[in-house]
C-alpha cells in the first residue's frame, strides 16, 4: 500500500472489522451527506480483504485475525497527516460538520501543544482552556471515570501520540483501558470540546442496535439496511444506569458497587464482554 495522499493536516480513520461490515454503507451515507468530501482523506480500517466500494472512503485491510490495535499500527505508517480523527463504525455522523470549526480545533492543537481532543462530552471537564470558547483540559487523574478520560469516542489525535498508545496491547478492550494510563505516563496534554463539532448517533452496543438508533433508522429509511436485532430494554437500562453512576461517583465507589453486584451474577460491559472484542 502506498502513502495516503491528499490533505496533509488530518485524516479521518474509521475503525471496523468484517463482523460489523453491515454498518459501513449507512456510516458512509451519513458521512458523505454531512462532511464535505474534499475536506480530509477518509479511511475505513478493517481486518479481512474486501472488494466493497464505499465511494469517497478508502477501505484498508490490515489482515485476517488482526485486532484493533494491530490494525491501527498497520495503517499509521501510510498516513502522512499530523492529525488523525479516530472514530468507530457504529458512530454515525448525523449533523453537518463545519470544516472551519474542525480546522480551528487543529489550530488550537498547534498553538496549545494539545495531543488529543475528545469530540464527545463524556466524561465531562470544567477546566477551561483560556482563549478557546469550547475547549476544556482533561484531568487525567480525575477520580471519576478514571480509566476512560481518553477513550474511543470520536477524537482528534496527534499521530505521534496515537502511535505511543499501541505498544503492548492486545485487543480493543485492553486498548481502550490503557489509553488514559498511556496519556498519564507520557505527560500528554489532552482536551475535550463541548462545541458539537462532530455529532454522532451511537448505534450498537453488545452487537445489537440501541433503541435510539433503531428509532432513527425507522424515521430515516435507507440508512441502515442490515438485520441486527435490537438490544433488550433491560440491558440498555443497565448500561444507562452504569453511565449515570460514573457521572455521580468516583472510580473506587464504582468498583465497590460492581463487586457487590457481581456476587449476584451481574456482568458489566467493563468486564470485557462488550462489542469491541474483535
Amino acid at each position: 500500500m502506498s502513502t495516503i495522499t491528499g490533505n496533509e493536516r488530518m485524516t479521518l480513520l474509521i475503525n471496523s472489522c468484517e463482523k460489523y461490515s453491515d454498518l459501513w454503507s449507512g456510516h458512509v451515507k451519513l458521512l458523505e451527506r454531512n462532511f464535505p468530501q474534499e475536506s480530509f482523506d477518509r479511511i475505513l480500517l478493517t481486518d479481512e480483504k474486501c472488494s466493497k466500494d464505499l465511494g469517497s472512503v478508502n477501505i484498508i485491510s490490515a489482515g485476517s485475525g488482526t485486532e484493533m490495535p494491530e490494525r491501527i499500527k498497520y495503517v499509521l505508517p501510510f498516513i502522512r497527516s499530523e492529525y488523525v480523527l479516530v472514530t468507530l463504525d457504529d458512530y454515525y455522523l448525523i449533523e453537518p460538520v463545519d470544516v472551519r470549526r474542525i480546522n480551528a480545533l487543529l489550530d488550537a492543537m498547534d498553538s496549545e501543544k494539545i495531543d488529543y481532543i475528545r469530540l464527545f462530552k463524556r466524561p465531562p471537564s470544567r477546566i477551561k482552556i483560556e482563549g478557546h470558547d469550547s475547549l476544556f483540559l482533561i484531568d487525567l487523574n480525575s477520580k471519576k471515570d478514571y480509566h476512560y478520560q481518553v477513550n474511543l469516542y470520536p477524537g482528534i489525535w496527534r499521530k505521534s501520540f496515537l502511535e505511543k498508545t499501541l505498544a503492548g496491547v492486545s485487543d480493543a478492550w485492553n486498548y481502550e483501558l490503557s489509553l488514559t494510563r498511556t496519556a498519564r505516563e507520557n505527560n500528554t496534554k489532552c482536551a475535550m470540546t463541548y462545541g458539537k463539532e462532530f455529532v454522532i448517533l451511537d448505534v450498537v452496543r453488545k452487537g445489537k442496535l440501541l433503541h435510539k438508533a433503531n428509532a432513527y433508522f425507522k424515521k430515516h429509511p435507507g440508512i441502515y439496511e442490515g438485520d441486527r436485532k435490537v438490544i433488550s430494554r433491560f440491558t440498555e437500562l443497565k448500561i444507562d444506569f452504569m453511565t449515570l453512576l460514573k457521572l455521580i461517583f468516583n472510580q473506587s465507589t464504582i468498583d465497590s458497587l460492581k463487586s457487590f453486584f457481581r456476587r449476584f451474577g451481574v456482568h458489566f460491559y467493563s468486564d470485557g464482554n462488550g462489542r469491541r472484542n474483535s
